[in-house]
């Protein structure tokens, strides 16, 4: 199948809904929850069997959720850029800048309210309100200063998600004309994770001893810039012009007549099914090692722990490691329905009736508001739901952690994101019929 022919197959499509489960956002749950459950303290030497302690299997890594987190923006930010939602140009980045304020902006603000009048009021003091200035203008980082003010932690990710959407536009015009083969791509891709990798290595060496001893120094200098977090948004990124590529190189294989080349790409090996499987069990090698590592070598969740992080396998190889699994898991499960304009079918009961899989989902849906919501709520009920049974304890504060924050998170999903998702701008689309929601 030629360009013209995948083109037009595309425009056939325009229109049509479809039902089926959107992996990326069972993906995004998936993080989501394993945020929730490192922020719940799991606790060490509850789970015995056999003599062997499986407790590390509750201590996800929350450090991995986040950046595959990073890694589904990069991929959905590069796409409208790719899929042509958005031009190049004023028009069509103010168009993207727009959007993703309104998609970001409101529920985050409402949570800022919120949070300073009932939760953390000391933010309102005016000696206070240079915190309360970063937490307005995405800058924040929790323990910029050496005097923490107790707030919401975990709304340091967004600003460095927001900080990523300032340079999207740049990232599309400098990579896109670059990248015209999957050779290029290759190079490209791991140049992205070594670029970073050394940049971190430089810069963080001399400092190690500090990441190690002292967690605030180790979050405010390796974990939360921009800058070492980059690869992952990259790569990414970078998925798109993979899928493009290959699908051409697909198109093109199909009408040659070198009978070799055909069979290589209808091979079983190569079917989708396999690739999905493959990606899958990946996703779940990545949390049982990273767990496993938190648990054995970080020593997470130890009452005697202290300082930042000990081991170089999480200051310089755990993100590529993740990178990579994530960056194969879009893959995987995109490639097939990247040019298909069909929009999917809005996840609603009757949905769920005709294809059940798609109750994975709702966490995906909910996901920012839980992500917004959990900690303050973590927080206030840790000292109520208290047992002299560790795992008991934990079970109480988890389940209540997810109802309430799940909760909140449908609240201000339909009293907040859907009302505020009426004002996007969606001009300056290719073909016009080819507005893809694109769920972030």
């Amino acid at each position: 199948m030629n360009n013209i022919d995948l083109k037009l197959s595309s425009q056939q499509s325009i229109g049509n809904s479809t039902n089926h489960l959107d992996e990326l956002l069972v993906l995004r749950g998936i993080a989501c929850l394993m945020v929730v459950t490192i922020h719940c303290s799991p606790p060490r030497n509850s789970m015995h069997y056999l003599g062997y302690d499986f407790s590390w299997i509750i201590f996800s890594n929350g450090l991995v959720a986040v950046w595959i987190l990073f890694c589904l923006s990069g991929y959905l930010m590069g796409k409208a850029f790719y899929s042509g939602r958005y031009t190049v140009d004023t028009k069509g980045i103010f168009n993207f800048w727009y959007n993703r304020a309104i998609r970001i902006v409101p529920l985050y603000y409402f949570n800022l309210l919120i949070l300073s009048i009932f939760v953390y009021t000391d933010i309102l003091k005016m000696t206070n309100w240079g915190y309360l200035l970063r937490l307005l203008t995405f800058t924040y980082q929790p323990y910029f200063h050496s005097h923490t003010l107790p707030f919401n932690d975990a709304l340091w990710s967004l600003s460095t998600e927001v900080q990523f959407y300032l340079l999207v536009p740049f990232i599309y015009s400098i990579l896109a004309p670059l990248i015209i083969s999957i050779r290029r791509f290759i190079i490209v891709f791991f140049l992205a994770i070594l670029a970073i990798f050394l940049i971190k290595f430089i810069t963080l060496s001399g400092f190690q001893q500090q990441i190690i001893e002292n967690f605030s120094y180790a979050f405010r200098r390796w974990y939360a810039p921009l800058i070492n977090n980059l690869d992952l948004f990259i790569c990414g990124f970078l998925i798109n012009p993979l899928i493009h590529h290959y699908k051409q190189i697909k198109g093109d294989v199909n009408h040659t007549k070198n009978t070799i080349l055909k069979h290589l790409f209808q091979f079983n090996l190569f079917s989708f099914i396999s690739i999905k499987l493959v990606a899958f069990l990946l996703i779940i090698l990545l949390y049982l090692f990273t767990s496993h590592h938190f648990y054995h070598q970080e020593l997470w969740g130890l009452s005697t722990r202290t300082g930042g992080f000990r081991t170089s396998t999480t200051i310089f190889v755990l993100q590529p490691i993740t990178s990579i699994i994530t960056c194969f898991f879009i893959f995987a499960f995109e490639l097939r329905k990247y040019e298909s304009y069909a929009e999917n079918e809005k996840l609603s009961f009757t949905n769920i009736l005709k294809n059940p899989m798609r109750i994975l989902e709702i966490m995906g849906h909910l996901s920012y508001g839980i992500y917004v919501w959990h900690m303050p709520i973590i927080q206030k009920i840790t000292p109520i739901f208290t047992s002299d049974i560790p795992l008991e304890a934990f079970t109480f504060r988890i389940s209540i952690a997810l109802i309430l924050s799940s909760f909140l998170a449908a609240i201000t999903y339909y009293l907040v994101e859907i009302p505020a998702a009426k004002f996007k701008i969606y001009r300056g689309v290719r073909n016009q019929e080819s507005k893809v929601r694109i769920q972030n």
